[in-house]
C-alpha cells in the first residue's frame, strides 16, 4: 500500500512539474558553417514561406516542438520569436548559397522560394528534430526553373537538461545539417545552370 501511494505521489509530482513547465520558451539562433565560401558569381532574391502543419507550428508560429515527461505526457516548447522557422530558414538558406558561390540581394531578377514545410523536434525516449524546405528557383515570371527539397535532422537524449536548452540545441543542429545539404544541392550543375539561365 505504501508503494502504492509513493507511486501515485511521484506520478502526480512529474505531472505537476511537467504542467509547471507549460510551454517552455527558447531562442533557436543558426550558426553559420565554418567552411570559407568563394566570392559570388550570381545574386538571387530570397523568399521564406512557413507551410507547417496546423499541428506542427502551423497554427501557433512560434511552437517548435514538445518535451514529454516519465509518463509520455506531451509539454510544448515554443520559440521566444513566431518568426522562428522563416528567420532561422532564411539565414541557413542564405549561408548555403554562399557556400556555392551565390549571394543573396533583393530586387534580383530570380527569386530562391523556400517553403519550410516542417520545423518540429519531438519524441518519448529519444528525439528527433527535423526540418523540411522545399526549394523552388524562379524566374521573373514566376515559372520554376529548378526545385528539389532538402531535409535536415538531428537525435539526441534528453536527460537531465532543461526542454529550451535540449530543443534549441536539436533545432540548431537541424539547421546546420539542412545548410550543409543545401548548399550540395546548390553546387549541382542543374541548380548552377537555372541561376545562369
Amino acid at each position: 500500500m505504501v508503494h502504492q501511494s509513493n507511486r501515485v505521489i511521484l506520478g502526480l509530482l512529474a505531472a505537476a512539474l511537467t504542467f509547471a513547465a507549460g510551454c517552455a520558451t527558447t531562442a533557436i539562433k543558426y550558426k553559420p558553417l565554418a567552411a570559407a565560401a568563394p566570392p559570388a558569381a550570381a545574386n538571387l532574391s530570397l523568399k521564406v514561406v512557413d507551410q507547417r502543419p496546423a499541428d506542427k507550428g502551423g497554427q501557433d508560429k512560434a511552437q517548435v516542438g514538445q518535451i514529454r515527461g516519465s509518463y509520455g505526457i506531451p509539454s510544448g516548447v515554443k520559440d521566444s520569436s513566431a518568426d522562428v522557422a522563416t528567420e532561422t530558414v532564411a539565414a541557413a538558406t542564405t549561408d548555403a548559397l554562399k557556400q556555392a558561390g551565390v549571394g543573396v540581394q533583393s530586387g534580383s531578377p530570380k527569386t530562391l522560394v523556400a517553403t519550410v514545410t516542417h520545423f518540429w523536434m519531438d519524441g518519448f525516449h529519444g528525439y528527433k528534430a527535423t526540418i523540411a524546405v522545399q526549394y523552388a528557383l524562379q524566374d521573373g515570371g514566376g515559372k520554376t526553373l529548378w526545385s528539389s527539397e532538402v531535409k535536415g535532422g538531428a537525435g539526441g537524449t534528453n536527460l537531465f537538461r532543461g526542454a529550451e536548452s535540449f530543443t534549441q540545441d536539436m533545432l540548431e543542429n537541424a539547421l546546420a545539417d539542412l545548410a550543409n545539404k543545401a548548399a550540395e544541392q546548390f553546387k549541382t550543375e542543374s541548380f548552377k545552370k537555372a541561376v545562369a539561365a
